[in-house]
């Protein structure tokens, strides 16, 4: 095996090179603790950086600067477009040819319907065009996806039911899709897939409020309906965070989560996320010409998925491995993790499933009152951060065997966000995660068979300024840019003591490169 090593792109001299590397790190001040900024991937061709910026124009909107940078994160074009003060920045996608940027209204409450505006940027030309549009009364704002020129706006009603609002980005024109789902639904996940030019919707059917079945709709980038299909759930277990591919012969494989009721009931104060649902497998599922084929793997029969537990599971799944030795249990328990939206990477002729374990850490706290008959406590439930603690990594080929099966482990500080920690790419035949933390980054090498190349290395980000030193940071976070190349993003508080003013706070983008 040939030596391995992660390139940090900045002013540093790469171990086993001699030459220096050019700068590859952008950063914008951070004025406000509300300000919004987000980075946009055009792969090889760099990226886009959307921030807003501390000033307004006549009429009181908000400037937001859409930076153009190339792959070496040089500024190229800046374009500053004026937006609505309670405008917030929702989401972002790209293809080849366009980037659409919306930015939603979310506090437009006692209004009939829900503004937001898209902001689409063609790539060919450079040049940019708003479209202003909002979403039906009592509705909210689900995801986006693009293909080509193709944006599909996906809303869900509050009182059941979704539908597709289609932009052509091209020629401006729209139209509304209504999903035809047999049962009340709600539509729970859109994905675009390029390589198809098609989008993938998926809608969750409920009878008398208990999700039954999931309906997967296949449209094209033009908005047609081309495939139906539907999938009804087991009697303990139902689909969970769904990837979508398709194979050589153009059939629908849905790999997902199996999940079945976890029957915690905690109550966070500022928390929304459900977790009465615990992930205890992964769901193969192909709708092929011949009829639907399905493969389940449940953790708790995978041998190697121990790794990937926290210590206090690892030690309750060995006691009762334990129990069992002894005849005192018949069957074992599962084996269940909270899970973010998991990815799927091609890795040769296999694809790799993987999603990050999280568990929410909470802790309760008990206050004294007192009153005219004396004293009396109070309990308070306070919650502390997620702690993203691993990454389980399941490799299939288009038949849904299962090759392997692997696991990466964290030492992550808590997040007060579901945002993804680590990310996967394919490098020289091998299977790279790297993930960040506290401006370091920590990285994984697998082979084709699963096995470990090189165990978990670390590698400490530098800064634009050789004075500058590292102090904290929030929202740290990573994706795959193009090729072995990465792009760190988050914001930090830096120090300069040579600066007159020495601390700063600073949204940044970083590249790096697996070599």
């Amino acid at each position: 095996m040939k030596k391995i090593f992660l390139i940090i792109a900045l002013f540093s001299i790469c171990q086993g090179y001699s030459q220096q590397m050019e700068t590859s790190r952008y950063e914008v001040t951070r004025w406000g603790k509300n300000q919004g900024c987000h980075f946009e991937s055009f792969h090889e061709d760099g990226g886009m950086m959307v921030y807003e910026t501390d000033q307004t124009d006549e009429s009181k909107n908000h400037l937001w600067n859409f930076v153009s940078l190339d792959s070496c994160l040089y500024e190229l074009q800046t374009e500053q477009i004026s937006l609505p003060a309670k405008f917030s920045f929702f989401d972002s996608k790209s293809s080849s040819q366009w980037a659409a940027f919306v930015f939603l209204n979310e506090k437009s409450s006692r209004s009939d319907s829900i503004p937001f505006i898209v902001v689409a940027y063609n790539r060919y030309e450079q040049s940019f065009s708003t479209i202003h549009a909002s979403l039906p009364e009592r509705s909210s704002l689900l995801s986006i996806a693009l293909v080509d020129n193709g944006l599909l706006v996906v809303t869900n009603s509050k009182s059941g039911g979704g539908m597709l609002m289609h932009y052509d980005l091209g020629n401006h024109q729209h139209r509304v899709i209504a999903p035809n789902v047999g049962n009340d639904f709600i539509l729970f996940q859109a994905t675009a897939v390029p390589e198809r030019k098609a989008f993938v919707v998926a809608a969750r059917e409920y009878v008398e409020k208990h999700y039954k079945a999931t309906t997967f709709l296949v449209y094209s980038r033009e908005g047609r309906l081309l495939e139906t299909h539907r999938f009804e759930n087991g009697e303990n277990a139902v689909l969970g965070r769904m990837c979508f591919a398709f194979d050589a012969s153009n059939d629908l494989m849905v790999y997902s989560t199996l999940e079945r009721e976890s029957g915690k009931k905690v109550s966070l104060e500022g928390v929304t996320e459900d977790f009465n649902r615990i992930a205890v497998g992964v769901v193969w599922i192909k709708f092929a010409s011949g009829g639907m084929k399905t493969k389940t793997y449940l953790f708790k029969n995978l041998p190697d998925i121990e790794n990937a537990l926290t210590a206090s599971d690892r030690l309750r799944v060995r006691e009762e491995l334990l129990r069992m030795q002894r005849g005192k249990k018949k069957e074992r328990g599962e084996i269940a993790f909270q899970f973010l939206t998991p990815r799927l990477v091609r890795f040769g002729d296999q694809r790799v499933f993987a999603a990050e374990a999280f568990e929410p850490i909470y802790h309760t706290e008990t206050r004294m009152g007192y009153g005219f008959y004396g004293s009396y406590p109070t309990y308070y439930t306070v919650f502390d951060g997620y702690d993203f603690f691993s990454e389980i990594l399941m490799s299939f080929d288009d038949d849904g065997e299962l090759q392997w099966q692997t696991s990466v482990r964290f030492e992550n500080d808590l997040s007060d966000q579901l945002v993804p920690h680590s990310v996967e790419a394919v490098a020289h035949d091998e299977l790279v995660v790297v993930s960040p933390s506290r401006n370091k980054l920590r990285y994984e090498v697998f082979d084709k068979d699963g096995s470990q190349l090189l165990d978990q290395h670390t590698v400490k980000l530098d800064f634009l300024n050789g004075a500058d030193s590292f102090e904290d940071e929030y929202y740290a976070g990573i994706l795959r840019w193009y090729g072995d190349r990465f792009l760190i993003h988050g914001c930090q508080i830096l120090h300069n003591a040579i600066l007159r003013n020495p601390n700063r706070t600073v949204f940044y983008v970083q590249k790096a490169q697996y070599e």
